[in-house]
């Protein structure tokens, strides 16, 4: 499982996206991706999580943050990004 930051933005996504492929190909049967540590993001998010699902077709995303999915939904990603919302 790789778990996200708590801050994506401009300046550090492409770090995250590098970290995040090489801790996913580690563990191909449990691509996992949480969302939990997730608080100061923009749409920058969005596509470090497309880049994931692309390269890992099976990703889950879990303990995503309520903002994170409105924001998906936004971009008319929902259906694409499989994202589980966190209990708050």
């Amino acid at each position: 499982m790789f778990v996200l930051p708590a801050t994506i933005n401009h300046q550090n996504v492409l770090s995250i996206r590098k970290e995040g492929l090489i801790a996913l190909e580690k563990t191909p049967d449990d691509c996992v991706v949480s969302g939990a540590d997730l608080t100061h993001f923009d749409s920058t998010a969005l596509s470090v999580l497309m880049a994931f699902v692309r390269a890992f077709p099976s990703l889950q995303i879990i303990d995503a943050p309520k903002k994170l999915v409105s924001l998906s939904k936004v971009y008319g990603l929902e259906a694409i990004l499989p994202l589980v919302a966190s209990v708050e």
